[in-house]
């Protein structure tokens, strides 16, 4: 029988937190957007924004089977789902006093888990998100083709 490495062999990516601290833009982006709504001055990007936040830390969160966060993921999902459907109905993108309150937390809770998590985490869960926007995007266009 043949001798084998014992080491487990790992991806050359940064961790989460150092690359937080070469880009300060990935959590400052989050805080802004809901700042934006507390403002009154948020767009679609600013959903799309906290949209892409909350389905990210969901899918890494899911993956680490930290139900905590999930929690916080449902919540900020409630609150997301609320502000789109009141953007339908009145062209004005706005939020309540608890949807705000829920958006907070998603960013707070976002930046605590990235920091405590590995870069191939954040890369898969990026990946995932984007594959999984790309197939919805062409599912959507095979719908209005038919």
């Amino acid at each position: 029988m043949r001798k084998q490495c014992k080491r487990v062999k790992r991806r050359n990516v940064a961790p989460t937190m150092v690359a937080m601290l070469l880009n300060p833009e990935f959590s400052i982006q989050e805080r802004m957007a809901v700042q934006a709504l507390r403002g009154g001055w948020a767009t679609t990007d600013t959903f799309n924004v906290l949209a892409d936040c909350r389905d990210m830390l969901l899918l890494a969160a899911g993956e680490r089977e930290d139900q905590a966060t999930i929690g916080v993921c449902q919540l900020a999902g409630i609150a997301l789902m609320n502000m789109k459907d009141r953007y339908n109905a009145k062209k004005r993108m706005g939020a309540t006093g608890d949807e705000l309150a829920a958006l907070d937390l998603l960013a707070d809770t976002s930046e605590s888990f990235w920091k405590r998590q590995s870069g191939g985490l954040f890369i898969d869960a990026e990946t995932a998100l984007t594959r999984c926007r790309k197939l919805n995007a062409e599912e959507i266009a095979m719908k209005e083709a038919a």
